[in-house]
């Protein structure tokens, strides 16, 4: 598949996958605590955390899905996770969340490139 193909495959899907994990991990969280102001941080904990794993998670295994499964989908997983924690760490302070956009977009470019360089090629066997 063409890199720039697969390349908008995986960022539509970690950042569908990045709101449904906010969003599910902001819940899960918040629902572990009575209310109140004391859950805030537990609360931006989930949402971070849901975010980091499900949206590493919809772009490797779109990129891999969308590589019609030749990669490798461990390989592409470990450098996407450790390119992920530092997004939601960006987000706190207000002057820094620009810097999110090109990190998210850097992690795709690497997510995409691990993906197709782990491809295996097929031996064609020759008639004899």
């Amino acid at each position: 598949m063409k890199f720039s193909k697969l390349y908008a495959i995986a960022a539509l899907s970690g950042i569908i996958g990045a709101v449904a994990g906010a969003f599910g991990g902001g819940i899960i969280a918040a629902s572990r605590c009575d209310g109140g102001l004391e859950c805030l941080g537990i609360a931006f904990l989930g949402v971070g955390l849901g975010a980091i794993l499900v949206e590493s998670c919809a772009l490797s295994l779109s990129a891999h899905i969308g590589n019609q499964g030749r990669g490798n989908l461990l390989l592409t997983f470990v450098p996407t996770v450790i390119l992920a924690v530092p997004i939601p760490i960006l987000l706190l302070p207000g002057f820094t969340a620009v810097l999110a956009i090109p990190l998210f977009l850097f992690q795709t470019w690497v997510c995409v490139k691990v993906q197709l360089a782990t491809t295996g090629k097929r031996r064609v066997r020759r008639k004899t």
